[in-house]
């Protein structure tokens, strides 16, 4: 038996993206998991309902807003 396989592209890419998916479900999963996870969602959900927050158009702009303060 060979130790190597192939995997075509877009299977390779699919399972990739799947992964990710996985990935983040995970994530969200551990944060409502803790206590301070559950406070941070909270207080985000109340920031938002009070508009108390800001939006950037690029990536790199995210740097200029954290930065202002």
């Amino acid at each position: 038996m060979t130790e190597v396989i192939s995997v075509p592209r877009p299977l390779l890419k699919e399972l990739y993206e799947h992964f990710a998916k996985i990935e983040e479900i995970l994530a969200t999963l551990e944060e409502l998991m803790n206590k301070e996870g559950l406070e941070r969602i909270e207080k985000s959900l109340e920031d938002y309902k009070k508009k108390d927050y800001v939006t950037v158009k690029s990536p790199e702009s995210i740097r200029e807003v954290l930065m202002k303060d």
